[in-house]
């Protein structure tokens, strides 16, 4: 019997994600939204971290440590490149986040194969999961 496996903190990864969509979209309007911006990220990671779950290298790297504004080049930053470190100055707060850059062929190692341990997959068809869930509780077996 094949078991159907719950990816844990499904709903806390989607209302993160949608956190960010909504700061991404708040910081290129007004500065009057920037301020819902911030606390939309603030949000996100408060989430992130009651749910012991990990942020996205990337996601991370464009929210500011001081403010938590959400750091666009050009528009909330400055990206400049000083003797092989990248540098992102918060135009609000006046935070620098420092990256080093010496080596070209260098990769973060969560883009490496070798970091995957399991994929999930947690686009399921909600008529799907209202079916299987139907299921357990009249006492069938799912087999997918």
């Amino acid at each position: 019997m094949n078991k159907i496996k719950k990816c844990a903190g499904m709903e806390s990864f989607q209302r993160m994600n949608y956190l960010y969509q909504i700061c991404n979209a708040m910081s290129t309007q007004s500065k009057a939204s920037h301020r819902a911006s911030v606390q939309y990220s603030n949000l996100m990671i408060n989430i992130s971290k009651k749910a012991v779950q990990r942020l996205d290298v990337e996601i991370k790297r464009t929210i500011c440590k001081g403010c938590r504004s959400l750091l666009l080049p050009g528009i909330t930053c400055k990206v400049r490149i000083k003797k092989k470190k990248l540098l992102h100055h918060c135009l609000l707060c006046s935070t620098t986040k420092v990256f080093p850059c010496k080596n070209k062929d260098y990769k973060l190692w969560v883009e490496n194969p070798e970091s995957v341990v399991e994929c999930l997959d947690y686009s399921l068809d909600r008529n799907n999961q209202q079916q299987t869930s139907d299921n357990k509780k009249i006492g069938h077996s799912v087999k997918q």
